[in-house]
């Protein structure tokens, strides 16, 4: 890891910041078929998926999937709530 990626925290343990500086730079990865723009080139990608033919948007999360049938995988796997079988509490 670089010198400049690296930082001394409060508690003297070494701070990982190159995820602050990437966003606190000025440069902007814009989509070049809208208006869009992103601090981060991973959110670029995940927004150029909404511009693909046939392209299904998850109505819990912001994951775009292929078709009906993935969407419906993903829901059931990602976001159908798990029951406790000890307590019988059902969690997210």
């Amino acid at each position: 890891m670089r010198e400049s990626e690296l930082m001394i925290a409060a508690d003297g343990s070494l701070l990982d910041i190159s995820l602050e500086e990437e966003l606190s730079t000025s440069e902007r990865f814009s989509c070049g078929i809208c208006e869009a723009s992103y601090a981060r080139k991973a959110n670029l990608k995940r927004h150029l998926k909404t511009h693909e033919d046939g392209c299904i948007k998850c109505s819990v999360c912001t994951q775009f999937l292929k078709n009906e049938d993935d969407k419906r995988k993903h829901i059931e796997v990602k976001h159908s709530p798990i029951l406790c079988d000890s307590c019988g509490k059902i969690f997210s």
